[in-house]
């Protein structure tokens, strides 16, 4: 019950924000439509992931016990989110489903920067509900300074070249820059409508990235097992582990599934083979479980400092 009120205040906020748009038809039912199809993809996901977007109304509420002056904050995310996918979207181009194969480019980026633009006015809504000026001003230079760096993550992804070998500690730098860096930023800023107390802001801060860590990992598990990313040849924790640990045959064949390069469309069932008879689906998920341990052990230290975590342990589940 908490969470349908928690979102239903969430969309009205966005429908409110949406309401500048109104007088283009056109570009109002594109975005309202691009934000529609987001939220049903949330809700046929895990009770975890309809979550997320509410995540810094849920630390809000943990640290003050009240969440409905956040609001703004949370809709800004989820609109920040949306253009960030759009983009993604242009620069891979490999959705037959996305706005750029849709509408062309220059739809699919006008669309992207009203949602960025959107996302900014949405931060100033904060005031009305109460919070100074000075911590909207906070908030407003948080959430871009993570996404400047979600920006950075990105251009490290774009430069590495279509054959060069991945390591892993570059795929986990990126990935805390490009993915971590979202939850790292909806649990800061939550908190910081909440306390002054900047020392559990950063511990919950520290959650939320352990937090977006383990959901990376765990979309590259995923990824694998229903053979999404074997298609589009994402080289996602698993493939970086099995192209490391793996030699001859092997080796060879999974060079080629993944190549950028090759003709063929790689077979899902083999190459998922190949990989888990590597090891590499048990390795990521190992993995996985140290990040949400390292999260449930800060929540700890953030229940310490009084915060009631409870609902939080609900992304570890």
């Amino acid at each position: 019950m908490w969470q349908k009120k928690q979102a239903e205040l969430v969309r009205k906020e966005i429908e409110a924000l949406l309401a500048s748009l109104s007088d283009v038809a056109g570009l109002h039912d594109l975005v309202e439509e691009l934000l529609s199809r987001r939220m049903r993809g949330t809700a046929a996901e895990s009770g975890r992931g309809r979550l997320w977007s509410l995540l810094p109304l849920i630390v809000c509420e943990a640290i003050s016990g009240r969440y409905e002056h956040a609001v703004p904050a949370a809709a800004s995310l989820g609109l920040f989110v949306a253009a960030g996918d759009v983009f993604d979207d242009i620069e891979d181009a490999d959705s037959s489903e996305s706005l750029l194969a849709r509408y062309g480019s220059a739809v699919a980026t006008n669309v992207a920067t009203t949602l960025l633009i959107l996302a900014e006015r949405a931060i100033t809504r904060l005031e009305a509900g109460g919070v100074e000026p000075h911590i909207v001003v906070r908030v407003m230079d948080v959430i871009n300074s993570f996404y400047t760096t979600a920006c950075a993550g990105q251009h490290l992804d774009l430069s590495l070249a279509p054959e060069a070998a991945v390591s892993e500690d570059m795929y986990l730098r990126i990935a805390a820059m490009k993915s971590a860096s979202t939850g790292e930023c909806a649990c800061h800023i939550g908190a910081l409508l909440a306390t002054a107390n900047q020392g559990l802001i950063d511990t919950l801060s520290r959650f939320g990235h352990n937090l977006g860590m383990a959901t990376q990992i765990n979309n590259d598990i995923q990824g694998i097992i229903q053979g999404t990313d074997i298609v589009h040849r994402k080289l996602t924790l698993p493939v970086v582990y099995a192209l490391a640990q793996t030699d001859g045959e092997a080796h060879d064949r999974l060079c080629a599934a993944f190549s950028k390069q090759a003709e063929y469309s790689p077979d899902p069932n083999e190459t998922r083979d190949l990989l888990f008879r590597a090891g590499a689906i048990h390795y990521a998920t190992v993995k996985m479980e140290l990040y949400k341990q390292q999260a449930l052990d800060i929540l700890s230290e953030a229940e310490r400092a009084g915060a009631n975590v409870e609902r939080l342990k609900l992304f570890l589940e």
